[in-house]
């Protein structure tokens, strides 16, 4: 039997907010972790320089120096960055394995497979579930499913936690799908009904029931209707995503679309311009219901 290859140098593409927080749990793991982010946004580059991440000049080298590759993007970017790395990997022979850790449904899972099909490469369908490891003190948690999983199960509490759910590509993104339909489906619903309920003059009064009846939702209108904006540009392509899965199966892909339009509303609000890092803590959800219903006159 021949022996696993071990994984000790990780290239994360991009170090966005999930990457670079992947990137910092890694490296307190002791593995060199690796990215290009040559083009990137300028936040993108002020995170991957704080978490400390080896910044290498091109993507040709990331490949020729990883032993194992995780991107982690918006979901619309998820293909056009595995056809690079497939091309680069088809001039350079060579093949690390190639794990996509995207918010995508398993047809796009499987359209990325048949994109890493003709060459010795191994790819692996992931889905991450949680707040970046930093956050989440190591334990975020990261699906995979494909034929052979051994190189990523490396990282297992190391880092992240690995859990396999199958051999097939796809049954990866199709966990993260469902289980994100149920979250960011109900941020989205909640929202939709707080904005309802401002567009009906009876804010205060429905946000007194909740109060006394359903505290929970309250707390999440609260929570989440000012924090939406801020990554509803990317949520807006999951909900595509869960949308086409669900209607794969022969599920109802509307209250999904619906949910994407209500983020479609929620990016156009200032809000949109914040980030998580620059997003006021104290921000008054009376204010923010009114530049929803502001964005939503001016559509």
């Amino acid at each position: 039997m021949t022996a696993q290859k071990p994984v000790n140098t990780i290239a994360i593409l991009m170090p966005g907010d999930m990457g670079h927080g992947c990137a910092e749990s890694l490296l307190k793991n002791g593995f060199r972790v690796i990215s290009c982010i040559s083009g990137r946004s300028d936040r993108t580059k002020s995170l991957a320089h704080a978490a400390d991440i080896e910044l290498l000049a091109t993507l040709a080298e990331v490949v020729e120096q990883a032993d194992l590759i995780l991107s982690i993007l918006p979901p619309q970017f998820a293909v056009d960055m595995g056809a690079q790395i497939a091309q680069i990997m088809q001039d350079s022979k060579i093949y690390p394995d190639y794990v996509d850790c995207n918010a995508i449904s398993p047809q796009t899972a499987q359209q990325l497979e048949d994109i890493f099909a003709p060459l010795p490469a191994n790819f692996i369908d992931g889905g991450i579930i949680g707040f970046n490891p930093i956050k989440e003190g190591g334990k975020t948690r990261l699906y995979v499913s494909g034929p052979d999983v051994s190189s990523i199960l490396q990282l297992n509490e190391r880092g992240l936690v690995i859990k396999s759910v199958g051999d097939k590509i796809g049954q990866a993104s199709a966990m993260k799908m469902v289980y994100a339909s149920a979250t960011k489906g109900a941020f989205s619903l909640f929202a939709s009904v707080a904005v309802m309920a401002e567009l009906t003059g009876l804010r205060d009064e429905l946000f007194e029931e909740f109060a006394a009846s359903k505290p929970d939702i309250l707390k999440n209108m609260q929570m989440m209707v000012p924090r939406i904006p801020v990554d509803a540009s990317r949520w807006m392509a999951e909900m595509e995503e869960i949308s086409a899965t669900f209607s794969s199966f022969g599920m109802t892909p509307k209250f999904h679309q619906g949910a994407r339009e209500l983020m479609e509303l929620a990016n156009k609000t200032p809000l949109a311009s914040e980030t998580r890092e620059t997003l006021p803590d104290n921000l008054n959800i009376n204010e923010v219901l009114d530049m929803y219903v502001r964005a939503l006159k001016d559509s």
